[in-house]
C-alpha cells in the first residue's frame, strides 16, 4: 500500500473511532505507522489531508465509472450503469469506510462541500446526455446515491439489496420498459 494510501485510510478510521475534533496529525501519522515528517512529506496541514481524503474518495468512484464504461457497449444508459456498477463495488468492497469520515468534515471544514458539488455537477451532467429519460436516469442516481449514503452512515448494511436493485433496474432499461 502507498504511503499516501495509508496515511489517507488511518485519518479515515481515526475520524470514525474519535471525532474529527480529536484527530491530530500526531494521531494520524502513528496509526499510519510513519513519522509525523513523512506525514507532513505527503500533507502540509490536516486540512490538506481532509481535501485530498475527499478529492481521493470522486477519483476513486470517477475511475471505477471509467472503468465500468470502458466494457460494456456505448450506447443508451451507458453512463447509468457504470455509475450503479461503481456504486455496487464501493458499497460491496467497503469503500464507504473511508467516505463516512467524510461527513464529519463536512460540519468542520464547509468549503470542503465545493469539491462535491462540483462532482455531482459533472455526474450529472454525463446523466443528462446518456439518453434515458429523466425519470429513469433520477431514479438509478437517486437509488445509487440514496444507498451509498446510507451505507455511509452505517444505518443498515445495503449491499446485497443494493445490488440486487440497481441490476433490477439496469435490465427494465435494457428491455426498454422506462420508454
Amino acid at each position: 500500500m502507498k504511503t499516501q494510501d495509508k496515511i489517507l485510510d488511518a485519518a479515515s478510521v481515526l475520524i470514525l473511532e474519535e471525532g474529527i475534533s480529536n484527530v491530530t496529525l500526531e494521531k494520524i501519522a502513528k496509526r499510519a505507522e510513519i513519522s509525523k515528517g513523512g506525514l507532513l512529506y505527503h500533507y502540509r496541514t490536516k486540512e490538506a489531508l481532509f481535501q485530498e481524503l475527499n478529492t481521493a474518495a470522486i477519483r476513486e468512484f470517477e475511475e471505477a465509472i471509467a472503468r465500468y464504461l470502458s466494457e460494456q457497449p456505448n450506447g443508451r444508459g451507458a453512463y447509468a450503469r457504470a455509475y450503479a456498477l461503481a456504486t455496487i463495488e464501493d458499497i460491496q468492497k467497503g469503500g464507504t469506510h473511508r467516505s463516512s469520515a467524510l461527513i464529519s468534515i463536512f460540519s468542520d471544514h464547509p468549503e470542503i462541500m465545493e469539491i462535491w458539488k462540483e462532482g455531482y455537477a459533472k455526474w450529472q451532467q454525463h446523466f443528462d446526455q446518456d439518453g434515458l429519460d429523466w425519470e429513469e436516469a433520477a431514479t438509478i442516481r437517486y437509488v445509487c446515491d440514496g444507498l451509498w449514503f446510507n451505507e455511509m452512515a452505517g444505518t443498515t448494511s445495503t449491499s446485497a439489496f443494493a445490488a440486487e436493485l440497481l441490476r433490477n433496474l439496469l435490465a427494465r432499461i435494457d428491455k426498454g420498459e422506462g420508454d
